[in-house]
């Protein structure tokens, strides 16, 4: 744990560094003072776009298996970008489930399998736009394997859980298998659409298409014109930065990422920040009131 906190710092220091050192002082005041307001509020509002239709994504997904309101859905995928500021990533999304309530292997299956097809369609521009990789081939085979032959995973980890349980590991591995089978049923349920999934694999080209275009419209604001071809390479690049680096919410390798992606220079690391700000981190400040929020009417709820 010390070492990965270590690895984190260090991630943050060069990025921060990096950043820091392709900006003129001066110039960055003149493109603050001279930004164009108008390109800003278009930012904003495809960033509140991009919210609207993950949650919608979601929200599709978990009326298949549990009834749920599109309101309980958005204001846990809000929380989830506060969850993911304190917590790793991947267990902030796991956090953020329970506040949806109903059955916990249902929503996050649910929530798995959007996010599974969000993974898909940006794995699928990354190779037309820097071509197929090992990992990404990886990546894009176990998707499409959990995607389709769900079933042949689920037998073959069972099958694995269940020797271990006769070997003498009783009481955990029983559990993991009954959370297994829980998790297997209500990601088989929840796929079972064929419409919903056509849909929800529209909403996620949707979604990285707003993204992407949001990226060339702040730098249109402080006067840098983005190609769209760069826009998407710097969006893949800030994912592949903030994944690695461990650091909370990815600041700093989120900004890294994208200047690498659109080319270094103060007008790049000032589109950078504004574009992370509007579609992540005013997100995280805005779901830390809802969740306490949430949280402070669900302990009211139970005395």
């Amino acid at each position: 744990m010390r070492k990965r906190k270590l690895l984190s710092f260090i991630a943050f220091i060069i990025s921060i560094a990096y950043l820091y050192s392709h900006i003129n002082v001066e110039e960055l005041m003149l493109d603050i003072r001279m930004a164009t307001l108008r390109y800003l509020l278009l930012a904003a509002i495809l960033s509140i776009s991009a919210l609207l239709l993950s949650t919608l994504r979601w929200y599709l997904f978990l009326n298949e298996i549990q009834k749920t309101s599109f309101k309980t859905t958005l204001v846990a995928s809000i929380s989830g970008y506060y969850l993911i500021t304190i917590l790793p990533p991947t267990i902030g999304h796991m956090a953020k489930v329970k506040l949806v309530g109903g059955d916990y292997f249902k929503a996050l299956s649910a929530l798995a399998v959007g996010l599974s097809l969000e993974i898909l369609v940006i794995l699928l521009s990354a190779f037309m736009l820097i071509g197929p990789t090992a990992s990404g081939i990886l990546g894009l085979a176990v998707i499409l394997t959990a995607l389709i032959y769900e079933r042949g995973i689920y037998i073959t980890l069972d099958s694995l859980l269940k020797f271990l349980e006769r070997a003498g590991i009783k009481s955990i591995v029983a559990s993991l298998r009954s959370y297994w089978k829980r998790i297997y049923a209500a990601w088989s349920m929840t796929k079972k659409n064929r419409w919903v999934l056509v849909v929800s694999f529209v909403i996620s080209v949707a979604v990285l298409f707003l993204q992407v275009f949001a990226i060339t419209v702040v730098g249109k604001a402080f006067g840098l014109n983005i190609p769209p071809k760069r826009a998407l390479y710097g969006f893949v690049m800030s994912l592949l930065f903030s994944s690695v680096s461990g650091i909370p919410a990815g600041f700093g390798a989120n900004e890294f990422g994208l200047v690498l992606g659109i080319g270094a220079s103060t007008k790049a690391t000032v589109t950078a920040f504004v574009y992370k700000f509007l579609f992540q981190y005013a997100y995280s400040v805005v779901g830390a009131v809802v969740f306490y929020r949430r949280l402070g009417s669900r302990e009211d709820s139970t005395r």
